[in-house]
């Protein structure tokens, strides 16, 4: 498995972070565990469980990721487990939510409450696989609503994947906002390098193609 080399502990990015999201904009995430780089083969396992009905893999790939996010750096460990929420519309199209699978198994674990329900999608964002990096940041500032006080909890967003952060670090502002002392973000891959808007077409053939074909299409 594609490793990230070096990761910093506050972004997630190798190290040295040629340009670190905190320098874009406002950062509320005080850790980011993201162990593997978004590549083949943990892309197509990623693309599987999000769209292929590959629910199973959930389980598998939180279990690869379980002992990085189990270490807590330097900081107590958290207290309650968060996944990134879909909008209704999107979970009842997709029948699950990638990332309460993978959290599902985590909190089972580590012995750390899960709480699906804190948060919930309060707007129908536009996919962010399809947008830059400062569009993402604007398409989910106020995507999330939290529904409970968090006063001194520390907790731990989960997430498939996390590519320019802006997911993870909207949700983290509005668990902050609720009181939360502290907050990380645990997901299985994080995207190294920027990646450009991509075609829905092109999106659909991503999605479908086999570990070797994404392979030969890498530049």
């Amino acid at each position: 498995m594609p490793s990230v080399a070096m990761p910093c502990s506050t972004c997630g990015l190798p190290r040295p972070v040629g340009r670190c999201p905190r320098e874009v904009v406002a950062w509320h995430v005080d850790r980011v565990v993201a162990p593997f780089e978004y590549a083949p083969p943990i892309d197509a396992f990623l693309q599987a469980l999000k769209f292929g009905k590959s629910r199973m893999l959930g389980r598998a790939l939180a279990l690869l990721v379980a002992p990085a996010v189990a270490t807590g750096g330097d900081a107590p460990g958290a207290e309650l487990l968060v996944p990134v929420p879909l909008h209704r519309r999107r979970l009842l199209a997709r029948g699950y939510n990638q990332a309460t699978e993978i959290a599902r198994t985590l909190s089972a674990v580590l012995r750390a409450p899960l709480g699906p329900a804190v948060v919930r999608r309060a707007e129908a964002a536009a996919p962010q696989s399809r947008l830059r990096a400062r569009e993402r940041a604007a398409n989910v500032e106020h995507a999330f609503k939290v529904d409970a006080n968090l006063t001194g909890v520390r907790v731990a967003i989960v997430d498939d994947v996390i590519t320019t952060g802006a997911t993870v670090n909207a949700l983290a502002a509005e668990l902050k906002r609720a009181g939360a002392v502290r907050v990380e973000a645990w997901a299985i891959a994080r995207t190294v390098r920027t990646l450009r808007p991509i075609s829905h077409e092109e999106s659909e053939v991503r999605r479908t193609a086999s570990p070797a074909e994404r392979s030969a299409r890498r530049p």
